[in-house]
């Protein structure tokens, strides 16, 4: 991946990131949108209509919490998700949550984190949260984090830090399983940081 910037104001960039997908052949202005799904099908539009649409967002969103309970299914698959949904040249973003559909408070743990599918609360692990994107084979993902923080009206330093610390742990599990696995999952990992006063002054933020 490369970050290239075509203008800089007041700490608001404008550019793309290039050498994304599987190929390295792909890029995405930024800032950009991403195209909204659900269980990898964009609302209120068919396949055909989607494809007839220009301008459509490089990158399609998938929500963890819509395609979890399906992830066995998708392991036996073996060719990832993009081609399951008939997508298989779109770049892809695996999200932990719906952004529309906000999730019940009080189930992460330092060992887990909580999503929310059809069939209801489907807990997770690091091992199983890698286990899922392997079979799903995005081109980047959300790592496990605990964002109830920053969904908070008002936080206590305490939970913010505490939020971080599960945070940047579930990082450093999920990057080590990524690096210990025989079929290395070749994708761009993110992480969400609730970013208020006092997460700032984390040592390792």
């Amino acid at each position: 991946m490369k970050l290239s910037l075509t203008k800089v104001v007041n700490g608001c960039r404008l550019g793309k990131i290039k050498n994304l997908g599987k190929t390295g052949d792909r890029t995405m202005d930024i800032p950009g949108c991403l195209l909204y799904t659900k269980t990898g099908c964009a609302p209120h539009l068919t396949h055909h209509t989607l494809h007839s649409i220009h301008g459509v967002p490089a990158m399609a969103q998938l929500t963890l919490s819509s395609l979890a309970e399906y992830h066995e299914v998708l392991t036996e698959y073996k060719e990832g998700v993009g081609k399951f949904i008939g997508m298989p040249e779109s770049l892809l973003y695996c999200s932990l949550h719906d952004p529309v559909s906000p999730c019940p408070a009080g189930y992460v743990t330092n060992k887990s984190v909580s999503v929310w599918g059809v069939g209801g609360r489907v807990e997770m692990t690091a091992s199983k949260f890698m286990a899922i994107q392997q079979a799903l084979q995005p081109d980047w993902f959300q790592c496990l984090s605990d964002g109830e923080a920053s969904c908070a009206e008002a936080s206590s330093i305490k939970r913010v830090r505490k939020s971080v610390d599960r945070s940047l742990l579930f990082l450093d599990h999920c990057l080590r399983l990524q690096e210990e696995s025989e079929d290395y999952l070749s994708a761009l990992l993110s992480i969400s940081l609730d970013f208020q006063k006092g997460a700032r002054s984390h040592p390792r933020v």
